[in-house]
């Protein structure tokens, strides 16, 4: 028999309407890897009989869990339903291109996704009730944009046979399109940014059920952006010891033109830590790590807005 392939592999998504109950997946999406799994958990049983020979005589089922990550390349065009997944909202204007803000929703709830994983050159398994636990954008000089999603499920469906991909036309984001970062007014050459949103979601685990119940936002909602650059002033480091207050941006333009973007704007940013050690006689480099943070009044945390030409903002 021949072996499965990793070529190939792709995932499908669609927007639940009820959370864990399956949709179409009409978003498909290649991908760089993926840990998504459906597992049972078992235990043996605590009581004090066992065989002669002294082993247990048997197991019981604990929690089912599924669920895992994805990691991807960030496209200008395509990747919007997994963005409004994360932040949770998503808001629309224009008539072509559409700018689309993606932002936290205002009752602090999360969509659920149908999660279709084709695995390869072999069998497919669609999840349902999919969440978003965590995200992670980075990008660094020399590369492109890529994202990993971590996803809590409730559970996935036996795996069946395999699917082909319908892939939309969006272009990919490069590193060479990436502006300056923007921050307190002044503009900085950057290698590289990573940015972490920590939804603070967790499992609901109760009695009657082998699967979690719908997962709940249990803490407080986490954003931040490491970056790393050239010293090239004290900027910065007088920032952090001041604990300057003001959104840090970057911005992302297509090469292609027709006014295609993606801005990333962390709010009411503050530097939490900052290091530019010395260890060479060489370039002196700088990292650091902004936190976002939103207003009383509305503002969140964080926005991503992209401009394209899809009039929905989660389309294929």
């Amino acid at each position: 028999m021949p072996v499965y392939l990793g070529r190939g592999s792709f995932i499908a998504i669609g927007t639940e309407a009820t959370w864990a109950s399956a949709v179409a997946t009409p978003v498909n999406l290649r991908i760089i890897s993926e840990t998504m799994q459906r597992n049972q958990e078992r235990s043996q049983k605590t009581h004090l009989s066992t065989s002669l020979g002294a082993f247990s005589l048997g197991s019981f089922d604990g929690m089912e869990i599924a669920g895992g990550s994805v990691d991807l390349p960030i496209l200008y065009d395509g990747t919007g339903m997994l963005l409004k997944a994360a932040l949770g909202d998503i808001s629309t204007s224009g008539t072509g291109p559409y700018a689309h803000i993606y932002q936290p929703a205002t009752d602090a709830s999360l969509p659920s996704l149908t999660l279709v994983v084709q695995r390869g050159t072999g069998t497919k398994e669609q999840f349902l009730g999919c969440k978003v636990s965590t995200m992670s954008i980075s990008c660094e000089a020399g590369s492109e944009m890529t994202a990993s999603f971590e996803f809590i499920g409730k559970t996935a469906n036996s795996r069946a046979a395999g699917i082909t991909p319908t892939f939309g036309s969006g272009a990919q984001v490069f590193h060479f399109e990436a502006g300056t970062l923007e921050y307190n007014g002044v503009s900085y050459n950057i290698r590289s940014f990573t940015l972490n949103l920590d939804n603070k979601v967790e499992r609901r685990d109760l009695l009657g059920s082998k699967q979690t119940a719908e997962p709940a936002i249990t803490d407080i909602r986490e954003v931040t952006m490491d970056v790393t650059a050239d010293w090239e002033d004290d900027n910065l480091y007088n920032a952090q010891i001041a604990g300057t207050v003001s959104d840090a941006t970057i911005t992302f333009t297509a090469s292609s033109g027709g006014g295609i973007l993606l801005k990333i704007d962390l709010n009411r940013a503050q530097l939490t830590a900052y290091e530019d050690n010395i260890n060479s006689v060489g370039r002196i480099e700088r990292s650091m790590t902004f936190q976002g943070f939103a207003t009383s009044g509305g503002d969140p945390a964080l926005r991503i807005e992209i401009t394209n030409n899809d009039s929905t903002g989660i389309g294929n």
